[in-house]
């Protein structure tokens, strides 16, 4: 007996009797989004911030989609990784005070770059102002320093400096505590200091490269070639606020900390910095700065789980499928999400991009991904990955889901 073939008795005998069943009898179970993983991004609650600083105004009302191919074989990663960020350097901030008194330095390793920035409207600072001691012995430039240039050398060579800038390279023997003066100065200034011969690096990585305003961050610090002695932070929103860090020891040495940023400095162009500053331990303690950026929106509309049609096929050979939008407030949105298709190993390989923006009204709506025939070089079973809401008012990310839907 082929128990393939079976059906319930009550269907069956149905069936058999040519009984005309009830759509609700012989429709699929109705399809719904997957699961939001703890690294999915997800706002828990909207907000309703006011049109004008939304930005409404201007946007295209009228609907667009699209779809690409995709390589079946290539490698797509649908939860992007946080950028890992490492630094050999760190930075002063002096007063005219600080400059014509000279800065204290640490300079832990032969080559070091030292580069004098003036704040903004202050006179440039050239090599020939600059004096260097050690120990409260002036030091002969023409010996301390290896070479220098201005800012004009410098923007030549494609580094973006403040305008005023000079640059030293010191010499191999020119280390330790090294004061750094400008007589001649008319205003602050910010001391870089790069060292890039040195073993010493402060590592730092946001836990999620975006975030929804109100939900906690993480940032995870480490170093190498030394022990830290203390770590602290400060992250900063574009618009200038700032909020403190403070970071906790783990036990595989690390360092942890977190911060929830406030919504109301949320949305607009521009990311938001996290900015980490440490010295190492013992009694020539080196410091070290490190930054990373990342971006927080204001969460303005979610997915709310409905999938309302799906046609797999559809008439013309497409595939498309509509997913429920819930706005607090009217926008453009912009759907995107990368199709993946059963391959003849039986392995899910990604297909096609789909894309769709439209005008929504505050409430419940539904945004529509059409993947054109011409895409769809693979069969079913069928997944959607990677899916992303963003506000097209802002750009900015509303939700991101590395598995969002399952179609059989």
């Amino acid at each position: 007996m082929n128990f393939r073939h079976l059906r319930p008795l009550p269907l069956a005998l149905a069936l058999a009797a040519g009984t005309v069943l009830p759509a609700s009898v012989l429709a699929a179970p109705a399809l719904r989004l997957l699961p939001a993983t703890s690294q999915d991004l997800v706002a828990s609650q909207l907000v309703t911030p006011t049109a004008k600083r939304m930005g409404v105004a201007t946007l295209e009302r009228a609907p667009l989609h699209a779809s690409w191919p995709l390589d079946a074989n290539a490698a797509l990663d649908a939860q992007p990784l946080p950028h890992l960020s490492q630094s050999r350097e760190y930075w002063v901030d002096a007063s005219a005070s600080d400059l014509h008194n000279g800065v204290r330095v640490k300079v832990a390793s032969a080559g070091a770059l030292v580069r004098i920035s003036p704040h903004a409207g202050n006179a440039a600072i050239r090599s020939d102002d600059v004096q260097l001691s050690i120990g409260g012995r002036r030091l002969d430039n023409a010996k301390a320093v290896h070479s220098a240039a201005d800012a004009d050398a410098l923007h030549a060579a494609g580094m973006d400096v403040p305008q005023g800038s000079v640059i030293l390279k010191l010499n191999a023997k020119t280390i330790g505590d090294v004061r750094v003066a400008v007589p001649t100065a008319q205003g602050g200034a910010l001391i870089h200091v790069y060292e890039p011969a040195s073993n010493v690096t402060l590592s730092l990585a946001a836990t999620r490269d975006s975030i929804a305003g109100g939900s906690p961050v993480g940032f995870r610090a480490s170093i190498e070639g030394a022990t830290l002695d203390r770590i602290g932070g400060l992250v900063s929103a574009p618009d200038g606020s700032s909020q403190d860090v403070e970071f906790v020891r783990q036990a595989d040495g690390s360092y942890l900390g977190q911060v929830t940023p406030d919504p109301a400095h949320a949305g607009g162009p521009g990311l938001w910095e996290m900015h980490a500053f440490g010295v190492t331990a013992g009694k020539d303690g080196i410091p070290r700065d490190v930054k990373t950026a990342f971006a927080v929106s204001l969460p303005v509309a979610r997915l709310d789980g409905r999938v309302s049609q799906a046609a797999v096929p559809g008439a013309d050979g497409s595939l498309s499928v509509r997913i429920g939008v819930e706005a607090s407030v009217a926008s453009r949105y912009a759907l995107s999400g990368v199709l993946h298709g059963t391959g003849s190993d039986g392995q899910l390989h990604p297909v096609a991009m789909g894309q769709v923006a439209a005008w929504l009204e505050p409430g419940r709506g539904t945004l529509e991904l059409r993947y054109d025939a011409s895409s769809l070089s693979l069969g079913a079973p069928w997944e959607v990955r990677d899916l992303r809401l963003v506000n097209q008012a802002d750009f900015s990310l509303q939700e991101r889901r590395a598995r969002a839907l399952y179609l059989p």
